[in-house]
């Protein structure tokens, strides 16, 4: 479902991603660029970058696929570790995309979990002051484990800066192809592919930094495996897969870095620790990994 909105440009010379900033107010112009990118808005029936100067006369239509509340029933799908006034910690399961982009529309954590984040994030009735209500960290659709989600835009922006001044302490599990038999760090660019839209690259972008130690190593499968404690540094998209891709020892299961094939990207968030937005305590959470990050998807011999 999609609600569209028609304007008739009067004004002369300003950027199509402004004007629509201000028409469509309260979304946000990182949002509104997103809708340009995906080809949710015309300009005279015709498709038009960002940076598009309007001229008078121009119409300018909009199509901004609603927001899909799921029934209260859905909550109980995703298993809440803590809640309270301000966060909600929960234990994503595998295979659940975070929030609405893209093609994945119908059925996100966020939507599962709307009835708790609506008193907060709603502007009018049912619809979301954003498209990512509470979001302030997330999962890999094929990632499980534990994340933070917050109630109110101001723990949003109280936890948004404590991952920005890097005080988040986040512990993944990884099973990874080959066999490290040492911890390391591993530093680098990381970015968006130049090639490959929807992968990130070690080529260009902003410095990365992830660490890591062996946990246990499985000679015996094939190809050999070895599962890994991750402490990412730092929290660019796509970070922990492409850095160990480039590594040599891509995620079982990571098919778009070159793993080997599996029933998704092995990677497991087992712990999270931060300060309550409100409070100031810190709160450290973990969820033990599913089956298919300690046992090797290929049986040993």
């Amino acid at each position: 479902m999609k609600e569209e909105k028609e304007f008739v440009f009067l004004d002369e010379g300003e950027r199509l991603d402004r004007f629509l900033t201000r028409s469509l107010a309260p979304l946000s112009r990182t949002r509104v660029q997103r809708l340009i990118e995906e080809g949710a808005v015309t300009v005279n029936r015709r498709t038009e970058p960002a940076r598009r100067l309007l001229e008078k006369g121009d119409r300018v239509l909009v199509q901004i696929p609603t927001f899909s509340a799921l029934p209260p029933a859905a909550v109980e799908s995703v298993p809440i570790l803590y809640e309270d006034g301000d966060i909600i910690v929960v234990d994503k399961p595998a295979g659940v995309v975070v929030h609405p982009a893209g093609p994945y529309r119908t059925d996100t954590l966020i939507q599962r979990l709307w009835p708790k984040l609506s008193a907060g994030w709603a502007v009018t009735g049912q619809r979301p002051a954003t498209d990512r209500p509470g979001v302030v960290h997330r999962l890999d659709k094929g990632t499980s484990g534990v994340m933070v989600i917050a109630k109110t835009p101001a723990a949003a922006e109280n936890i948004s800066h404590q991952f920005a001044a890097r005080t988040v302490k986040k512990t993944y599990w990884a099973l990874v192809q080959g066999t490290l038999t040492a911890p390391g760090r591993i530093r680098s660019l990381v970015g968006r592919s130049r090639h490959t839209p929807q992968k990130m690259s070690t080529e260009s972008g902003r410095p990365s930094e992830t660490e890591y130690i062996v946990l246990k190593i499985f000679p015996k499968t094939h190809p050999p495996t070895t599962l890994l404690e991750v402490h990412p540094r730092t929290g660019r998209t796509h970070q922990i897969r492409v850095q160990l891709a480039a590594l040599g020892h891509p995620l079982v299961g990571d098919t778009l870095y070159g793993g080997p094939p599996g029933p998704r990207p092995l990677l497991h968030a087992l712990r999270i620790e931060f300060r309550h937005p409100r409070s100031g305590k810190i709160l450290s959470f973990q969820v033990p990994p599913p089956g298919d990050v300690v046992v090797p998807t290929h049986a040993e011999t």
